[in-house]
């Protein structure tokens, strides 16, 4: 038997945060589901079968370029990772775990374009059952990229808790198992960790609607530790938060995509002090 560190949430704090931003964002971002950065503005992408394209835009919320990227297929595009050389588009989203073609398409910036470097494909190593299920444990929407490896989150919809996957960087095939969980009493949407202030960020929302931010300061993938995990709700509630970039340790910009409640898809800045 496999024995995996767990932590559980020690800090849940649901007040000290304020959205001191909220900008409207064009329905071309209609389902927003990632944020990275390029040249000082946002980049995202949408998800469940979209166009293949990354969505340059400013704070303001004005769209300014599409970039199609070549040789990929976006079936369903939950996250964007990167780090100083590479961008990496999870095309990992498997509500109904049934997926037998998860993969990560490894990006580059060449000044122009993005050019497609190759695919990381990977299946888990724990799924044996591959028939359409709404309760399972093998989505995922969180993706960063750290060190030498990308770490991937779960969207567990049978126990709340966030299994968490380290994959190497390197275009290939590779079958996953834990390398630890996390109790965040949640499903967890996306996510991101910033170099410059070891901020590990994730959001993630509540069967009932409630939207939350997570963060680990000083976060270190070697250890893989997140005794130090906090907790607050988003002011926003029965929105469909799935993307977070952090900008400080204090300052985090999430983005909502078009559903039900609001009509439109958002960009909120968030104050956490």
């Amino acid at each position: 038997m496999r024995f995996l560190p767990y932590f559980f949430l020690s800090v849940a704090a649901l007040f000290g945060q304020k959205i001191t931003e909220t900008v409207p964002l064009p329905m071309a971002l209609n389902e927003t589901s990632g944020l990275a950065t390029l040249n000082g503005h946002l980049l995202t992408q949408n998800d469940s079968g979209g166009q293949p394209s990354l969505y340059e835009f400013n704070s303001q919320g004005i769209l300014l370029n599409t970039y199609p990227i070549e040789k990929a297929k976006n079936k369903d595009w939950e996250s964007l990772a990167q780090d100083d050389r590479f961008l990496y588009v999870g095309d990992h989203g498997n509500n109904k775990a049934s997926r037998k073609d998860l993969k990560i398409y490894k990006i580059q910036w060449n000044g122009t374009f993005f050019e497609t470097i190759g695919e990381i494909r990977f299946r888990y190593g724990l799924q044996q059952r591959f028939e359409k299920r709404n309760r399972n444990a093998f989505d995922a929407e969180g993706l960063v990229a750290l060190g030498n490896v990308l770490l991937l989150f779960s969207k567990n919809r049978l126990t709340q808790d966030t299994e968490v996957y380290e994959i190497p960087k390197v275009v290939g095939d590779y079958e996953l198992y834990p390398k630890t969980v996390v109790s965040v009493n949640s499903l967890i949407t996306g996510a991101d960790y910033d170099q410059k202030s070891k901020v590990l960020a994730l959001t993630g929302y509540s069967f009932d609607g409630i939207q939350y931010l997570y963060r680990v300061k000083n976060f270190d993938a070697a250890t893989l530790n997140f005794e130090g995990l906090e907790k607050v709700e988003i002011p926003y509630p029965n929105a469909q938060i799935e993307a977070v970039k952090v900008i400080d340790a204090h300052h985090f910009w999430v983005t909502s995509e078009e559903e039900q409640t609001y009509r439109q898809p958002v960009l909120l800045k968030i104050d956490w002090q």
